[in-house]
């Protein structure tokens, strides 16, 4: 990181796509550039937009969290690694022309510069698909990134041996699909955030449309607001907007 520069800072895509910057590296979580129905916003930032890519993460298999096919058009793509939470994620990676692609399992760490480090982090296992969180740390800053985080009970077991973050990353819609409940709910990334350390909370994961009986949205960002704790900065991002931590 060079002097004056911040120590982290967010570029929200779509869903739980977003681009995050930690010192000399730049992720892209959750590719999501397709244009679908299912949500209220899209996104405005597209694949030719992106820089060069230091990795691309994914904490989930579901296409709204996994959309690789728009990247086959990404130049850097066979020189850029893919970290995965299951193995049913590889394929899709493959097939858009990505050759450096592994699965990490919970615990699991992989340095992506010399400055940066990935730690895979305990979500939940539904009948043999992984969701996973991660961690990102570099000397200054801890990141947490959630893109389908459901179990607090994970991340508290996570807490009992390991540092505080100072940004968490996650999704705050309590979507749930066939009355299962798929991510956490607004209140709950809030108690997410408080087991976790961090003192600021950037929402993701609240653009999906219900479509009762089958698919509800349980939570937006006004009851995020109204969930809010004094000790924790909510950052609210526009699609494309981009955050920085104060250098």
């Amino acid at each position: 990181m060079t002097p004056g520069s911040p120590p982290w800072a967010v570029t929200r895509i779509a869903n739980a796509c977003v681009l995050l910057e930690i010192a000399d590296a730049v992720v892209l979580t959750d590719p999501w550039f397709a244009r679908s129905w299912a949500f209220n916003e899209h996104a405005t930032v597209a694949v030719k937009d992106l820089p060069e890519l230091t990795a691309v993460i994914g904490s989930h298999w579901v296409r709204d969290h996994w959309g690789m096919a728009e990247l086959a058009s990404y130049p850097h793509r066979a020189g850029t690694p893919v970290y995965v939470a299951g193995e049913n994620m590889v394929e899709r990676a493959e097939r858009a022309g990505f050759a450096d692609i592994e699965v990490l399992a919970w615990g699991q760490r992989r340095r992506l510069t010399d400055h940066v480090t990935l730690e895979a982090i305990e979500d939940h296992d539904r009948d043999g698909l992984v969701t996973t969180n991660y961690a990102l740390t570099s000397a200054d800053v801890r990141v947490f990134y959630g893109g389908e985080t459901l179990s607090l009970d994970a991340l508290r077991r996570y807490r009992d041996s390991s540092d505080a973050f100072d940004v968490a990353i996650g999704p705050i819609n309590g979507a749930r699909l066939m009355g299962r409940q798929l991510v956490v709910t607004a209140p709950e990334m809030v108690e997410a955030t408080r087991i976790l350390g961090a003192p600021v909370l950037v929402p993701i994961h609240y653009a999906h449309r219900s479509f009762p009986p089958m698919f509800k949205v349980q939570t937006s960002m006004r009851d995020l607001r109204a969930a809010g704790d004094p000790g924790i900065r909510i950052v609210e991002l526009q699609a494309g907007e981009r955050h920085q931590a104060p250098a």
